[in-house]
């Protein structure tokens, strides 16, 4: 290994420790009360920092969200991990708008930016040079990818393509018309993939 290596294996082990204790902390923060935030903190001492378990408290966290949020946070992930591309903010946030068990799309179902991110605790960020969507670091990706943690993932990214596809607005656009992918971010994501 030469010198180069071993300072880039340093690197990526100082960004990982700092990963541990970013998302230790938010896990603490997160929670509301002195006992709560005590509780959490022994829970740590017992159960270790290793990224695997601060990943599972982390989804659990999603998990546990008010309202929708926690269904959204999830797939969220869900898209990021398992998409065949990455996806610029704008696409990710038309195909979360996807409803199955709808005939179109409703525009009302666009979720803001801010709201789609921050459903996923810190979890994924947006590049601010591509505005890409990505999980915060390569082995999230890997633990995301175990089987039981996104189940059916393939299976839901492909009914939700096929469904926007589906849709009348999709559908009605002319073959030759180049100004329906700005106006429809998902399209060419759901017509590739």
């Amino acid at each position: 290994m030469d010198h180069f290596d071993s300072e880039f294996e340093s690197l990526i082990n100082i960004v990982l420790r700092f990963l541990l204790v970013a998302l230790n902390m938010e896990a603490i923060l997160g929670q509301t009360s002195l006992a709560s935030r005590k509780q959490m903190l022994r829970k740590m001492a017992t159960t270790g920092v290793g990224l695997d378990s601060v990943y599972a408290r982390t989804l659990q966290r999603i998990r546990e969200q008010k309202g929708d949020r926690s269904r959204l946070g999830m797939e969220v992930l869900m898209w990021v991990s398992h998409a065949e591309r990455p996806f610029r903010i704008d696409e990710l946030c038309h195909a979360l708008a996807v409803d199955i068990d709808s005939p179109d799309l409703d525009p009302e179902n666009i979720r803001h930016q801010e709201t789609v991110i921050g459903s996923c605790l810190g979890l994924a960020i947006v590049d601010p040079e591509t505005f890409t969507v990505r999980l915060i670091h390569y082995t999230l990706q890997e633990y995301l990818s175990q089987p039981g943690i996104l189940p059916n993932a393939h299976t839901t990214l492909g009914e939700k393509c096929l469904t926007y596809l589906n849709y009348k607005l999709v559908s009605g656009i002319p073959a030759n018309s180049v100004s329906a992918f700005a106006d429809m971010p998902f399209l060419k994501y759901s017509s590739l993939y």
